[in-house]
């Protein structure tokens, strides 16, 4: 029973934002480390309890990552392949279930930003 207990108390103290995380499309908006403006759309599966897939699509170009949700921050944290260049990006998740976060991407560094907004009925997402 204690442990019953302690689960729910533990659960009820987690993040609105951690529980508004939804697989889903969303719209994505964001600024290049150079201050280009892109838009697109990102979609988000859930793999596991806080795994995540996400796929990009900004610009005719197609991304592919794997994310942690991290439910104490909350906070997405994603690795992806963009072509043939690696990034990470960290967002914040907010309690409407949008992702809003920095990336960077390649060896050239430098930090974009972006915001995953979800679309109808789907939840929060990751990065271009």
């Amino acid at each position: 029973m204690r442990r019953l207990i302690l689960a729910a108390a533990l659960a009820l103290a987690l993040p609105a934002g951690a529980s508004a995380q939804q697989a889903g499309t969303y719209a994505v908006a964001g600024q290049t480390p150079d201050g280009q403006r892109y838009e697109g759309t990102a979609t988000l599966r859930q793999t596991g309890t806080n795994t995540w897939t996400i796929t990009w699509n900004v610009a005719g170009d197609t991304s592919r990552g794997v994310g942690l949700l991290i439910p104490e921050g909350p906070l997405m944290v994603i690795g992806y392949v963009a072509g043939r260049e690696i990034g990470a990006a960290a967002y914040a998740v907010e309690a409407d279930g949008s992702l809003a976060g920095t990336w960077t991407q390649g060896e050239g560094g430098g930090v974009g930003t972006e915001i995953l907004r979800p679309q109808g009925g789907g939840g929060g997402a990751v990065r271009k």
